[in-house]
């Protein structure tokens, strides 16, 4: 019994000491420069997290924990604190990538250019301008009143809007998006990922989608438009104007159906297609095609 004793406690150490290496291995980051308060913060990490929080301090702050894999974190600000870059520095000649975890506080009303590749970028409480931009991490952004865009390859992205008249841009490969309370101009390119979009007011909004399906909610201004287009995956639109809406709705294989598509016909007495017109006089308009896709359209 008591060599079995002594055999598990030799297991328990074996097992413990790489954990013990890694958490040896870990530095943790600490640096903070002077910021001006609408100034632009440009930040870059190749793996592992980025948090970027705004705050009511003229300071741009990095804390985090990066592992032996990474050189350095260089926080510097140029142009009285117009320009802040944080940078994530890996070794030279070094095939595995080291992962840094930080959080990045900016003041509230900075403009953010963020750039990662498979690290996971979140954003909150910054009300500039935001170009956030990852390979395959995840990405979450709350946007506010300026203009945006958000872009990933495989990773989804989510977006709140957070209040005011925006116009964003959201682009993905093969990762979903997904919108929320986001008013303005909207412009949305996915290729396989699915994109959901619950809109506040709106006065435009693109889509462009592959094989994935599209689906937008949305309140239209008068002379809104919404203008989108797919290949195979289905498209949903849920619409309402103060004036009632104008559409041209065609899909080459696919049925068009919901509560507005009392009226549709076939586009040749011996093909497949259908097509769907209606006019308003003073109504906001509607444009959706797809090749081999359902449409749904509604105004309720």
């Amino acid at each position: 019994m008591k060599s079995s004793n002594h055999r598990h406690a030799a297991l328990f150490v074996l097992c413990a000491l790489p954990l013990a290496a890694a958490v040896a291995g870990a530095a943790q980051v600490d640096r903070k420069v002077a910021a001006d308060a609408k100034g632009e913060v440009v930040i870059s990490n190749v793996a592992g997290t980025i948090e970027v929080r705004g705050w009511d301090r003229n300071e741009v702050q990095v804390t985090g924990q990066i592992d032996d894999g990474v050189e350095r974190v260089d926080v510097d600000s140029t142009g009285n604190g117009l320009h802040t870059v944080v940078k994530v520095v890996l070794p030279r000649g070094v095939s595995n990538n080291g992962e840094a975890n930080i959080t990045v506080q900016v003041p509230r009303n900075s403009s953010l250019d963020v750039t990662a590749v498979s690290a996971d970028v979140s954003s909150k409480g910054v009300a500039g301008a935001q170009r956030l931009k990852t390979v395959s991490g995840e990405l979450s952004a709350d946007i506010g009143g300026m203009d945006s865009e958000v872009r990933s390859v495989s990773g989804d992205i989510t977006v709140r809007g957070t209040g005011g008249s925006a116009q964003l841009r959201a682009s993905s490969v093969s990762g979903n998006i997904d919108l929320s309370n986001v008013s303005g101009k909207l412009d949305i390119v996915t290729v396989s990922g699915d994109a959901r979009a619950h809109l506040g007011e709106v006065s435009e909004v693109r889509g462009r989608t592959t094989s994935g399906d599209l689906e937008v909610h949305a309140r239209l201004t008068s002379n809104g438009r919404v203008d989108v287009e797919g290949v195979s995956g289905e498209i949903t639109l849920n619409l309402a104007a103060p004036n009632g809406l104008s559409a041209d709705v065609e899909s080459f294989s696919g049925d068009i159906g919901g509560c507005l598509a009392k009226s549709v016909e076939r586009t040749s007495k011996y093909g497949p297609g259908m097509r769907l017109n209606l006019r308003s006089a003073n109504g906001a308009y509607v444009r959706a095609k797809t090749l081999s896709g359902d449409v749904t359209i509604c105004d309720r």
